[in-house]
């Protein structure tokens, strides 16, 4: 039964060429599959550095504070401090920028607490926003039917925003 098999497949392979092109079909596929692959990863690191990078930039404007007890001083104090901890995130990569401090991003709430008025009633605390932002190139652009989806290189850049809010570990004192 075995042998009849083995003749029967021999037989009904067809040998002009038919291996060739499926190898080639398999090879533009793949290739495509591994362009795809690299572009993922690109963003998937980006999304995490500035993920990362916002949190620890908002931790670090939440917990600063200043020698001189204004509330311009800590607000000057926390955004000198975001940007420090921005500073240490460094990225080494060709396709991701380093992550920048949002001017219009940053929040300092604290509800008038440090003019003199009272604290906010629960579940209200003062607290810091912080937001950055990155720039990322695609090292492959990606196309779908002659449109251009998401493009790299130095024409076009894709931005990633992030935001984070943490409560103010001390505020000036009124």
């Amino acid at each position: 039964m075995i042998m009849r098999v083995n003749k029967h497949v021999d037989k009904s392979r067809n040998r002009d060429g038919s291996s060739f092109i499926e190898i080639a079909i398999a090879s533009v596929a793949l290739g495509v599959i591994v362009f795809i692959g690299l572009d993922a990863y690109v963003w998937n690191q980006a999304f995490m550095i500035n993920d990362l990078a916002c949190r620890d930039a908002c931790r670090a404007a939440a917990q600063a504070s200043s020698p001189t007890n204004t509330k311009a001083a800590y607000i000057t104090a926390a955004k000198a401090a975001a940007q420090r901890e921005l500073d240490l995130h460094i990225v080494p990569s060709p396709w991701i920028s380093n992550p920048q401090l949002v001017n219009s991003g940053f929040l300092w709430q604290d509800y008038g607490a440090s003019n003199g008025n009272p604290m906010p009633a629960p579940p209200q605390t003062p607290y810091v926003r912080v937001q950055t932002s990155l720039d990322v190139s695609l090292p492959v652009p990606i196309s779908f039917m002659g449109q251009t989806v998401l493009q790299g290189g130095a024409g076009q850049k894709l931005v990633f925003q992030r935001s984070y809010s943490m409560p103010i570990v001390q505020l000036p004192p009124p």
